[in-house]
C-alpha cells in the first residue's frame, strides 16, 4: 500500500496507460498489405513477441531518437525474418510502420485511464508520464486528449536514459521537485518499472494480469483501483 507521503504519481505508457489497437499483429498486417505482403496477423503477432523478447537496443548509438529508430527497425526486421516473401523495400515499409504507431488512433487508452488521472488531479496529486519511448509519444498523448492530464512528460529518448536506470528517475524527481518517497510509479514491467522505481527510493505499484502476477510488489488489475489507495490530499 502506498504511504500517505505520496504527492505525485508517474505512469508508464505502453501496456499501462495505452495498448496497441487493435493489436500489433493486426496493425502490422494492415500496413504490410499496403506494401504487397499478405502475412497473417497471428504469425505477425507471434513474430513480434519473439523479436521483442530477443532484440536489444544498441547502446553505442548515443542519440536517443536514433537509437529508438534503429531498435524498432531491428524489431520489425526480426518479426518478419521467418516469413516469405520478404519485402522488396524494407526501408519504405518500416517508415510506414514507424509513422503509423505515432498516431493516437493506433493506441487505445486503458479502461478508465482518463477518468482515473482526472480524479487523481482533482484529489491534489501531480501526474506525469515516465516512459521508455521516443518523441512519437507526444503525438499519441496529444491525439488521445491526455495532454491536460499530465504535469510533465518524461521520455527516455529525450532524457538520454531509460528505466530502470537511476538517472531517468532522478531526472523526473528533479522535475517534480519532490523527495523520492513522495512519488509513486505505476507500470507493468517488473524490471523497468518496479525494480527501477524501488532502487530510486520511490514507491511502486505494478499493473498486472493473472499470468504475470508477482507477489513481491503491490499490484492492481486496473487503473481505477488506484483511487482506492490514494485518498484526497
Amino acid at each position: 500500500m502506498p504511504s500517505s507521503e505520496i504527492r505525485a504519481v508517474t505512469f508508464d505508457a505502453a501496456h499501462t496507460l495505452y495498448h496497441p489497437h487493435p493489436s500489433v499483429g493486426a496493425i502490422y498486417r494492415e500496413v504490410m498489405q499496403r506494401h504487397g505482403l499478405d502475412y497473417g496477423k497471428e504469425e505477425l503477432q507471434a513474430g513480434f513477441a519473439r523479436a521483442f523478447a530477443s532484440v536489444s537496443k544498441d547502446k553505442t548509438i548515443l542519440d536517443g531518437e536514433r537509437r529508438e529508430y534503429s531498435y524498432w527497425q531491428a524489431v520489425v526486421r526480426e518479426s518478419i525474418s521467418q516469413l516469405r516473401p520478404q519485402p522488396g523495400d524494407f526501408s519504405t515499409l518500416f517508415e510506414d510502420l514507424w509513422e503509423t504507431f505515432s498516431h493516437g488512433h493506433r493506441w487505445r487508452p486503458a479502461d478508465k485511464a482518463r477518468e482515473t488521472l482526472s480524479e487523481l488531479r482533482r484529489r491534489g496529486y501531480r501526474t506525469a508520464l515516465l516512459t521508455n519511448w521516443d518523441a512519437r509519444v507526444r503525438r499519441v498523448v496529444a491525439e488521445t486528449g491526455f495532454e491536460p492530464l499530465f504535469d510533465a512528460l518524461y521520455i527516455s529518448s529525450e532524457i538520454g536514459y531509460e528505466k530502470p536506470e537511476a538517472e531517468i528517475f532522478a531526472h523526473a524527481q528533479r522535475g517534480l521537485a519532490l523527495g523520492p518517497a513522495q512519488i509513486l510509479h505505476v507500470g507493468d514491467s517488473l524490471q523497468h518499472d518496479m525494480e527501477g522505481a524501488r532502487e530510486a527510493g520511490w514507491q511502486a505499484i505494478r499493473i498486472i494480469d493473472e499470468e504475470r502476477h508477482q507477489a513481491d510488489y503491490p499490484s492492481i488489475r486496473s487503473l481505477p483501483e488506484l483511487l482506492d489507495l490514494l485518498p484526497p490530499r
